[in-house]
């Protein structure tokens, strides 16, 4: 697929997730990012990390949302501490967990956990120079495209140097203390952040010097080994991704419009109960 195509990709699903609200639908797409996984051969590590990103963000947020959630209605689920409870009671004013809070959780962690599943895919399985390639032939100006690039290049090596760092820490005698209070943490945190950090800086300086060595500014129009072209599977992918973003759209407005007592269309009745039941 052309690069071109996986941007317009993630732009579209960007879109759709914010305008879809029901939890089935967004699952739905959910699933159908998880799909292309079982079909490429990926590192275990990277289906380790995806896995723990997909369970913490979805659990946490689904949590957090279930005893935080302010707004009314609330069914309440469990009683975690009671309002009469001496001291702690009337510190927090009672917590509890709720049911809408867990669903509302569940629409925000969908989205989330969407983005990052379809986002990760189709960096680890695009070369970076391609994605580069494309935003050049969008004619977006080369340094942003390069600066861009180079940022989600980083991101692998920043992983890789935080895993060198600990290890040399470790060989020192150094071990992370869980569960102590707040300094503790910091002085833990600054002993991995402070050689991450001034490791990034020298990586970035190495880089900025072989970039400009290499006339990274030499000439205002840049040429390409090869050019990016749309074949009909492409074309034909963008027209799909376009459809389904206008239909999803135009049925939120009519229904917006219904829904809200400014217009009624008796033809759209199907429109309408679709964008309930789906949208």
């Amino acid at each position: 697929m052309d690069p071109r195509v996986k941007i317009i990709l993630l732009f579209t699903v960007s879109i759709l997730l914010i305008l879809i609200e029901q939890p089935r639908t967004l699952g739905f797409i959910f699933l159908l990012t998880l799909l292309p996984y079982a079909f490429v051969s990926l590192e275990r590590e990277r289906k380790k990390v995806l896995f723990l990103l997909l369970v913490l963000g979805i659990w946490g947020t689904m949590f957090s949302q279930a005893l935080f959630y302010a707004q009314e209605p609330r069914t309440v689920l469990w009683v975690l501490i009671p309002p009469e409870l001496p001291v702690l009671g009337s510190l927090t004013g009672g917590l509890a967990v709720y049911q809408e809070g867990f669903l509302y959780g569940a629409v925000q962690s969908l989205r989330f956990s969407t983005m990052i599943s379809l986002g990760l895919f189709l960096c680890w399985t695009t070369d970076s120079r391609d994605f580069m390639l494309g935003l050049m032939h969008w004619k977006i100006p080369y340094e942003i495209a390069f600066m861009t690039i180079t940022a989600l290049r980083f991101l692998p090596l920043l992983a890789e140097e935080t895993r060198t760092v600990l290890t040399a820490q470790k060989l020192r005698g150094f071990k992370a203390v869980k569960g102590c209070g707040l300094r503790q943490t910091i002085k833990t945190c600054s002993y991995l952040f402070l050689p991450i950090l001034a490791n990034c800086i020298r990586r970035a300086g190495r880089l900025a010097v072989a970039a400009e060595s290499r006339a990274f500014r030499g000439e205002k129009e840049r040429s390409s080994l090869r050019s990016l072209r749309y074949s009909w599977i492409d074309r034909l992918v963008i027209l799909g991704l376009v459809s389904v973003s206008f239909l999803v759209m135009s049925a939120k407005l009519l229904y917006g419009l219904y829904y809200n007592g400014l217009c009624y269309f008796p033809a759209c009745r199907v429109l309408y109960n679709i964008a309930q039941i789906w949208l």
